[in-house]
């Protein structure tokens, strides 16, 4: 009776805070050279049962997927990842074709609090054996408010967002993935954005004066 009442509390909180109270956009959303992927209802609470495809993207999309990699998790009534028998453990990626400069993650949870500080960006240059890294993001906490859910367990529902600055990486950067976790169960997530800033696209006439400086090299070499 306990696990189900401590589920049954989960669901009432889950419905509560739907979706984001703060959500921390950049400004630059939707701009030329940006990318937003948005999870706010799930269909997957495995990694066996396959990935999450961002709701915002034409189904099925394969720029960007979420899996949970932690045991005992299933879908709620109102779609949230409710881990019920362990912690969760989220894994968020996207692909690109073009040099990632700038990540924000917007999380929202409920329940059993997220390891702040174990949040992490992973990147890689997308090629087989080639660089990879990882970064710590600046953390804002965007609304946070103690709830109980069950006798005497304390969490919280929180909206969290971190920076990830990439313009520093001397790599083209083409994958990125968001590793985070929860400290326990009882933990629901509820949503997750990512909004990626590309680097600059060479235009037409950038393009064309590579090629001349292109061409122009091979003519002074077969000189």
């Amino acid at each position: 009776m306990k696990f189900y009442a401590v589920f049954m509390s989960i669901l009432v909180a889950g419905t509560a805070s739907a979706g984001y109270i703060v959500e921390d956009a950049p400004g630059w959303r939707g701009d030329d050279g940006t990318h937003l992927y948005q999870w706010e209802s799930f269909t997957s609470a495995s990694a066996e049962d396959g990935p999450n495809f961002p709701g915002n993207e034409p189904f099925p999309s394969g720029n960007a997927l979420l899996f949970n990699f932690g045991a005992g998790a299933i879908v709620s009534g109102d779609g949230n990842i409710y881990g019920f028998g362990g912690p969760l453990n989220i894994h968020a990626y996207a692909y690109t074709d073009v040099d990632v400069q700038t990540v924000v993650a917007n999380v929202s949870m409920h329940g059993t609090e997220l390891l702040y500080d174990q949040v992490m960006l992973v990147w890689t240059d997308g090629l087989e054996g080639g660089e990879q890294g990882m970064v710590q993001g600046q953390m804002s906490i965007n609304y946070w408010e103690e709830v109980e859910y069950g006798p005497g367990n304390i969490g919280a529902i929180a909206n969290v967002s971190w920076d990830f600055d990439l313009s520093g990486v001397a790599v083209d950067i083409r994958e990125i993935g968001l590793f985070l976790a929860t400290s326990g169960p009882h933990s629901s997530l509820d949503a997750v954005t990512l909004d990626i800033q590309l680097g600059a696209i060479p235009g037409p006439a950038a393009i064309a004066v590579l090629g001349m400086a292109g061409l122009a090299g091979s003519r002074r070499r077969r000189s």
